[in-house]
């Protein structure tokens, strides 16, 4: 007990004589000031960024949608093709952009590598849907060649008006993933450019007057892939590491 006693009286001894005992000195004033005006850091919502893009990017396809003539053969086609054209087209569009801006519950930043694989099967989905299922009506949906036009040209005219639509979805994409995507750039950029497309392949579904196979397959879903192609190069060459 005796040892003890001197081995804490040591202590207090040493701890006296080196200041180790005396309560912390207060911060500067300056300090003190800062740290009273401190105030919480606002979190990133998850769904902002994708609001943003959609709400930036769908200007032109609406004004597209309300001012330009409709396909002349809209009226004759069964109705429940052109609702489920349209929903797939629309769905195509909303996995791939939300796949490439929005983080899974849980994760600060979206999976690049997820992103891609859903835009990957978002594009052979509407491939095989307008490899298998487009549909014309014979006398009243129209042909390039009723308007001189070679199939290739229609086909590039639509390609053209695709990329048209992306280009604000792509550049507003663009400038949101520069802080999200660290690793993987080409990789979300793909899904963000396939998510443009299919925004241009929605409209053309509803104003585009050529309804044969080969030219949606070319004019519209080639139109999709060029642009996720597009957006797989811009990303890698634009964000930064």
């Amino acid at each position: 007990m005796t040892r003890r006693q001197d081995g804490d009286g040591d202590q207090r001894a040493l701890a006296d004589a080196t200041g180790l005992g005396a309560p912390p000195p207060a911060p500067a004033p300056d300090l003190a000031r800062a740290i009273a005006g401190m105030r919480p850091v606002r979190t990133r919502h998850r769904f902002g960024a994708v609001a943003a893009v959609a709400l930036a990017g769908l200007v032109w396809p609406v004004i597209a949608l309300v001012h330009m003539p409709p396909r002349r053969d809209l009226g004759a086609l069964p109705l429940a093709w052109v609702i489920a054209a349209a929903a797939l087209w629309a769905a195509a569009f909303t996995a791939s952009l939300t796949a490439a801006l929005v983080p899974r519950r849980g994760d600060v930043l979206p999976a690049a590598g997820r992103a891609s694989r859903i835009a990957v099967a978002a594009m052979l989905i509407v491939a095989a849907f307008a490899l298998f299922a487009s549909v014309d009506v014979p006398g009243v949906s129209m042909h390039p060649e009723e308007r001189g036009w070679s199939p290739m040209r229609a086909c590039l005219h639509c390609i053209g008006f695709v990329f048209e639509t992306a280009a604000v979805f792509l550049v507003a994409g663009l400038f949101a993933l520069r802080r999200l995507v660290p690793v993987g750039r080409a990789r979300a950029g793909l899904a963000l450019g396939a998510a443009a497309g299919a925004m241009g392949g929605f409209v053309l579904h509803f104003i585009c007057p050529f309804a044969n196979t080969a030219h949606v397959v070319v004019g519209h879903v080639g139109g999709m892939v060029l642009t996720a192609v597009a957006g797989a190069l811009l990303a890698a060459a634009v964000i930064r590491r």
